[in-house]
């Protein structure tokens, strides 16, 4: 098979080469890849900061989206379905072998390129408002970064949900652009951050914040917040260190969440998917859920894929296509 190689130290750049197809150990399902989306975590881990899991493919990419090549006898995947799945690494690349409960179905309204840009950050998404976060219907939710492909697929997930959506980022212009995904309400990220979610709120306050950047900014996602408000950690693109005011956690009984999805077991991650997917499914079909794609690039072409993404400025994920 084609694929991006393991990481190398000596090498941060992705190269694309040939590997032996996997084969696929008891309850896994081998999967033809078309298209896969690209993460941070693959950044990370191509430079050998974020090694997979053990007994997970050391090959970059955590989604993908593909057909079916063959199955254990038994399992209700059969070959020719169309699927996206979540994975621990193996994504980039044109085979992959997946846990069965990590697989989902691919709607026919959904092309292979929109399906690849779903799973990572629909898991992570409902990992954060639901089982983290605790969302309730008709509590506010603020969602930082939500213009990367992470942030808005969580501020449409977050209003199906029944929350009312704060979306934050840096970009007015991206910003303007989730409206049409129907999130009415944004915020400019930054030092009047919690002026802006408290006017948004009557003076309340947010019940909980997805916090996509961190960094020095995390101060002002925990102001942002009313009282016994819930910050989930997800993501430290905005850096890892910070300095916070202890006194307004205490005053105000703030929780501070961390999360991490890749390392959860394979169980773990097939109950998630089972719940997301009952729940999302029929709204992915009807077009209340919409995966965002900003570019896409091939395979051979995935070190211009991966400049693009830490450059940043995407509006939803970046993808590569395998064929």
């Amino acid at each position: 098979m084609r694929a991006i190689l393991p990481a190398d130290r000596d090498r941060p750049t992705p190269i694309v080469g040939d590997l032996p197809d996997p084969v696929p150990r008891p309850g896994e399902v081998l999967v033809a890849v078309e298209a896969a989306g690209l993460n941070h975590a693959d950044l990370h881990q191509l430079r050998g900061q974020y090694p997979p899991p053990a007994g997970e493919s050391e090959v970059p990419g955590l989604e993908l989206s593909g057909v079916v090549l063959e199955s254990e006898r038994g399992s209700p995947w059969r070959a020719g379905a169309r699927v996206m799945a979540l994975v621990g690494g193996g994504a980039h690349a044109t085979r992959a072998a997946i846990p069965a409960g990590q697989l989902m179905p691919l709607p026919d309204n959904l092309s292979f390129l929109e399906g690849a840009a779903i799973p990572e950050a629909a898991l992570t998404a409902w990992v954060n408002l639901v089982v983290e976060g605790a969302l309730q219907p008709g509590e506010t939710v603020l969602v930082t970064g939500a213009t990367g492909g992470m942030g808005s697929f969580t501020a449409q997930l977050a209003r199906e949900l029944g929350a009312r959506v704060l979306a934050a980022g840096r970009n007015p212009e991206r910003l303007e652009m989730l409206r049409g995904l129907g999130i009415d309400e944004i915020c400019l990220d930054g030092a009047n951050l919690a002026g802006q979610v408290r006017e948004a709120t009557g003076g309340r306050g947010a019940d909980l914040a997805i916090d996509y950047t961190a960094g020095p900014e995390i101060g002002n996602h925990l102001a942002a917040l009313g009282g016994r408000g819930r910050l989930v950690v997800v993501g430290t693109l905005g850096g890892r260190k910070a300095e916070v005011d202890l006194g307004l956690i205490l005053h105000r009984r703030l929780k501070v969440i961390g999360s991490v999805l890749r390392a959860r077991p394979r169980e773990e991650k097939a109950r998630l998917t089972a719940d997301f997917a009952a729940f999302a499914l029929p709204r992915l079909r009807d077009g209340r859920l919409r995966p965002v794609v900003d570019r896409v690039f091939s395979l051979e072409r995935a070190g211009e894929a991966y400049q693009a993404l830490e450059r940043g400025g995407a509006f939803g994920k970046i993808v590569l296509s395998t064929v």
